[in-house]
């Protein structure tokens, strides 16, 4: 098992646009085998939802096993870069490659998500925002005071975390980082091009809901451009540069 992990990876810092882009090259290698990949991305759907379903346990497990399979395609990614014609067993590479550490970053990225809920239950009383009970006991309790603040602090601090995971797999499978470091360099260079994973973020949310209005058939190519696109963006922004 791998103990020695590099100390540090400086991501390079690339124009907003290239969070398009990003995307763009995702569908181009999506593009070469196409029918692979919906069926990687199938697959995978079909093993989330059954995780999940299982009683107690299912949610966080669906955490934990998020970056495994991450992992899995953006190695599968890689393959097609290649031109390496990509099999089913693709999916599960990141179970080959370094399960224990992709693991852990879905535990310590949960873990994150769970503090980043307490600290904003703890700033709703210093932002004058109250929970109100309402007399009907089978009704939801009601907030009081300024929401719209508390909604855009909240978005802000899930657009942080995000950067935390959305290159963590890739760093761990691709730059053999251990998993806090991982999340480390992962939000060091997410925030030094924030911009352009906004710009991906917002594109691949307004291709989601054009992907959903053929019956949900685009949802077929979606998912796999979608989870090309770390692949695609972790080139751009940590993948060594030939000399």
């Amino acid at each position: 098992m791998q103990t020695d992990f590099p100390a540090r990876i400086d991501a390079r810092q690339v124009g907003y646009a290239r969070g398009w882009r990003w995307i763009v090259e995702a569908f181009y290698l999506v593009r070469q085998q196409p029918l692979t990949w919906m069926l990687l991305a199938g697959s995978y759907l079909l093993i989330h939802f059954a995780v999940a379903a299982i009683p107690m346990l299912g949610p966080p497990l669906t955490f934990f096993l998020g970056p495994v399979f991450a992992g899995g395609f953006v190695l599968a990614a890689q393959q097609a870069e290649r031109d390496t014609e990509l099999k089913l067993s693709a999916l599960f590479a990141g179970f080959r490659q370094a399960p224990r550490a992709l693991l852990n970053v879905g535990m310590l990225y949960l873990a994150l998500l769970l503090l980043a809920m307490m600290l904003l239950s703890a700033a709703m009383p210093l932002l004058g925002v109250h929970v109100i009970a309402t007399e009907n006991a089978q009704n939801m309790p009601r907030l009081d005071g300024p929401i719209g603040l508390l909604m855009l602090l909240g978005a802000a601090l899930m657009f942080l975390l995000s950067l935390c995971y959305w290159f963590a797999p890739a760093l761990v499978v691709l730059n053999g980082l251990g998993p806090w470091q991982a999340l480390r360099d992962s939000f060091r260079g997410g925030l030094a091009n924030w911009q352009a994973v906004l710009l991906s973020a917002f594109m691949l949310a307004l291709l989601l809901f054009l992907a959903l209005l053929p019956l949900g058939l685009g949802l077929l190519l979606w998912f796999p451009v979608l989870y090309v696109t770390a692949y695609t963006g972790w080139k751009d922004l940590f993948a060594p540069r030939a000399d």
